[in-house]
């Protein structure tokens, strides 16, 4: 165990003689949850920077990519990247200053608009992709199939929890 790793369970021990009810192990497993979380952004950005990317950006072109026709609502963008309606913009404009996404009239509703992809945005993909692909070969290669398919079913379940303990929260609130 590094010299930080020991020092940080020798004071979460402390804490938990200290207070009832706090479980080291839960804490830690949230922090490596976190700490991969972080240092996987870093290293997607880092690949990507070369790129004029971010992992946002990256995301978020992605995202309307994968639409039918290339093309999404800023409101659908921000559900699918789990951000608030502030962030999608930001990153909405960032598509479209770099000539990636283009905004048009929504086709059945003048007052909407949607994000479109362009010919540079697909193209942009295309070559970009090889990178991210073998960067996420190279970040996942230590786990087995299996393991990656139960990593991924436990992860599903943390989630699955959080959404729980949101509309556990959201009902107190309202009570």
């Amino acid at each position: 165990m590094p010299p930080e790793a020991a020092q940080l369970h020798h004071a979460l021990q402390s804490l938990s003689q200290q207070i009832p009810g706090m479980e080291v192990d839960l804490i830690l497993h949230g922090r490596l949850i976190r700490q991969l979380a972080v240092r996987t952004t870093q290293c997607f950005n880092e690949c990507l920077k070369q790129h004029g990317l971010t992992e946002s950006l990256w995301y978020a072109l992605l995202a309307v990519y994968a639409h039918p026709q290339h093309a999404l609502l800023p409101s659908e963008l921000s559900e699918i990247l789990d951000l608030t309606r502030t962030s999608a913009t930001r990153l909405s404009d960032e598509l479209v200053q770099q000539g990636w996404v283009e905004r048009r009239s929504h086709r059945d509703d003048r007052r909407k608009i949607t994000l479109h992809l362009t010919a540079a945005g697909e193209a942009k993909i295309h070559h970009v992709s090889p990178y991210t692909n073998a960067l996420r070969h190279q970040l996942w290669s230590g786990l087995a199939e299996p393991e990656r398919q139960q990593l991924h079913g436990l992860l599903q379940k943390l989630l699955h929890q959080l959404d729980v303990a949101d509309t556990t929260a959201a009902t107190q609130e309202s009570a």
